[in-house]
């Protein structure tokens, strides 16, 4: 045994004992389960490096090596496959005791620790500022009856309408219960129905490519000839609810409260009807009402609206291109953007909250659809290829955000192995904008016709939130570390990925800015407030890195950003239209903005106290003498022997060639004038100008000298 010449059995029965090692730790597995694996794993890396030597493990050291992959050494190889399984354990664990938030109906909800949510709490406990801090954006129960609270009126809704709508005085006129919702749209003038369908397909619909306009147009026109007593379709009567909804946010005329609340009364009791049919129209439904929640602060039921959506899609056949069922080309490929439209939806959504995804392993499974055959006209060329793919990239980096663990804002690993999910995704998002062709580019933004200004612009947008997604938490490890006792530099690694992720964050900021600039920017129905957030707080984390590293441009560069940012959404803020989740978003951005501000204030302050103390103390010890004590009896004060002082000498902090008229008060703060047995008339300012020539005699006449 370790540490005895023989064990207790060979001691006993007098053998000589010959076992000093302990034993190999035994692995029970099936050779052909290793072959399998082993094979399975070359194949990988052939595929991934097909120039790769796997002969020997030699070799194989070398290509890691090379790759800048860490190793274990050979000894370790067990004991790290039972660490490596310990730490799974650990994060399991880990997951499991995630607090949930309280919505604001007394229920929890699962918010991931990659989230939007988790990030910006985690920045407030960063800066101090948790406490105030509630979690609003599931809010009450969407079928409660929004009628009975508060309805804030714009005014005279009639007034604001324009002339040109006849009979527009009858919005105001809406009386409370109708024999169906049928007629509830009814009571409303053709004229003014025709405006708000022609707003959401001018202004929703091109970022929500749910409907096809000419379909649309085209069954809303039979409905109109058709009399009140006939059958319609409940579930197009609650997509067409929903686009009334979702077009009086942003229509160019006034319509009261009171005609929304009740829109939304009738599309809930449509709902169980469309939930039990499964076809295309079911699912164009749940989405428009899905959006129109995500907008009014119930992103918990807008969550629960997309997943019904996608299962019944998925029983459609969406999510697969060989599923044709007798349709014609226009309907394929409209059943193609239904689905890649769902599936960013939900991709966003599930970036937000940090949960798993409903769309699973299908992808490749449905193509792009054709631009021409759809009427993309507002679209520059091969954009929704292009968006496509980098919404796929989306949703493989929330994925690779779960595959790091739930750690991954406290180690830098996810980032320094080359292979590692998120680092592949960092590495295939720049590869995506390298790739991309000339004209989708943000260089020729002011080349392309107003209608293709703003897709564009959200197609980078996306790229760069995307890019935040999977570096903010290096930026926020970066933050802490800084604001902690770290005094070590950084490395190399999370210094990259944290100024990947600044630059994401600045370039966002302008995107958005740009869009306010072409008055493009929506405030009412799209994630563009969402993404002003997501700006924000990477800037905020910015300015604390800056002001810690005394990085005075950085920081007066972000700042400049983030006050713009501010700016545009409180010109919003007051907006009587503005949907529940903007305004919150809006008031975040503000929050921060407030606490850049007084970051920065502070750190100044800092920086102009310790230059004053620094100059006060210059200054003092130019101008005070040195005392230093000899034989405990005499102290000797020495000056510069050309500077000649006498009882008119003049002393100042700051600057000792200009004149001090205070000096008796000056000197009489001194130490050696704090004698407690002094008499008055003891000295004179003979006594000081003796010893401050170092104790040479002069003579005066009529004076009694003494040392000190």
């Amino acid at each position: 045994m370790q540490g005895q010449l023989q064990c207790r059995y060979c001691q006993l029965r007098g053998f000589e004992c010959s076992i000093t090692q302990p034993r190999k730790k035994r692995v029970y597995s099936t050779l052909e389960g290793d072959d399998n694996r082993l094979a399975l794993l070359e194949s990988l890396v052939k595929g991934l490096l097909p120039e790769a030597d796997l002969s020997s493990s030699d070799e194989m050291r070398l290509l890691g090596k090379s790759l800048g992959i860490p190793l274990p050494a050979t000894q370790d190889v067990f004991r790290s496959t039972e660490s490596q399984k310990n730490e799974r354990e650990s994060d399991e664990s880990q997951e499991i005791v995630l607090p949930l938030m309280p919505d604001q109906q007394g229920q929890v909800q699962y918010i991931g620790p990659a989230s939007s949510f988790s990030f910006h709490l985690n920045l407030r406990r960063l800066m101090g500022n948790y406490s105030s801090l509630e979690f609003s954006m599931f809010g009450k129960n969407a079928a409660e009856d929004q009628n009975a609270a508060k309805v804030q009126d714009t005014g005279n809704g009639a007034e604001a309408i324009p002339a040109c709508v006849p009979d527009a005085r009858r919005l105001n006129t809406i009386t409370n219960d109708c024999n169906s919702p049928s007629d509830a749209v009814r009571e409303i003038d053709g004229p003014v129905l025709d405006s708000l369908i022609d707003t959401y397909f001018e202004v929703v619909h091109t970022d929500f490519p749910v409907l096809h306009e000419a379909s649309f147009r085209e069954a809303y026109e039979i409905w109109c000839a058709s009399d009140a007593t006939s059958a319609t379709n409940p579930v197009w009567l609650c997509g067409l609810l929903c686009v009334l909804i979702l077009a009086r946010r942003v229509a160019a005329f006034a319509i009261p409260d009171e005609a929304e609340h009740k829109w939304w009364r009738h599309v809930q009791t449509l709902l169980p009807t469309v939930f039990f049919a499964s076809n295309v129209f079911t699912v164009q439904a749940l989405m428009l009402g899905a959006l129109h929640l995500h907008n009014t602060s119930h992103r918990d039921a807008c969550w629960n609206l997309t997943g019904t959506a996608i299962r019944i899609a998925y029983a459609i056949g969406l999510h697969r291109d060989d599923v044709k069922h007798v349709q014609s080309p226009l309907g394929r490929e409209l059943r193609k953007q239904l689905w890649w439209t769902l599936y960013a939806f939900e991709q966003m959504q599930v970036s937000s909250y940090d949960r798993p995804s409903s769309i699973e392993h299908t992808l490749d499974l449905v193509g792009c659809p054709n631009e021409r055959i759809i009427g993309a006209n507002n679209c520059p060329q091969d954009y929704m290829k292009w968006s496509q793919s980098l919404v796929v990239l989306l949703g493989a980096g929330c994925k690779a955000l779960k595959q790091a663990g739930p750690g991954i804002s406290t180690t830098e690993e996810a980032y320094t192995k080359p292979l590692s999910p998120p680092a592949i995704i960092l590495r295939d998002l720049k590869r995506w904008k390298e790739e991309l062709p000339s004209h989708l580019r943000i260089q020729s933004i002011d080349s392309l016709s107003p209608s293709s200004q703003r897709p564009l612009i959200l197609l980078h947008a996306q790229f760069h939130y995307t890019i935040i997604l999977m570096s903010r938490s290096s930026l926020l490890r970066r933050a802490t570390l800084l604001a902690g006792s770290h005094t070590g530099p950084l490395s190399s690694s999370l210094q990259a990925v944290s100024d990947t992720c600044i630059e994401s964050g600045r370039s966002l900021g302008r995107l958005l800015r740009k869009l306010d600039t072409i008055n493009k920017f929506n405030v009412f129905t799209w994630w563009d407030t969402f993404y002003t957030v997501s700006s924000s707080l990477v800037l905020t984390l910015d300015i604390s890195c800056s002001v810690r590293q005394q990085n005075a441009a950085s920081a007066a560069e972000s700042q400049l950003l983030l006050g713009e940012l501010a700016s545009l959404m409180q010109k919003r803020l007051h907006h009587p239209r503005i949907p529940g989740s903007t305004r919150k978003w809006a008031g975040v951005v503000l929050d921060v903005n407030l606490m850049a501000q007084e970051m920065v204030l502070g750190s100044h302050h800092i920086e102009s106290a310790q230059y004053i103390d620094a100059t006060l103390q210059d200054s003092i010890s130019s101008t005070i003498p040195i005392i230093t004590q000899q034989h405990d009896v005499q102290i000797e004060v020495s000056t510069a022997t050309s500077t000649q002082i006498t009882n008119r000498d003049a002393f100042s902090y700051a600057d000792p060639h200009h004149p001090r008229s205070n000096a008796h008060q000056f000197w009489s703060q001194t130490s050696f004038m704090d004698d407690p047995n002094y008499q008055e008339n003891d000295w004179n300012w003979e006594d000081i100008d003796t010893m401050l020539k170092g104790g040479l005699s002069t003579e005066h006449p009529g004076s009694d000298r003494r040392l000190i």
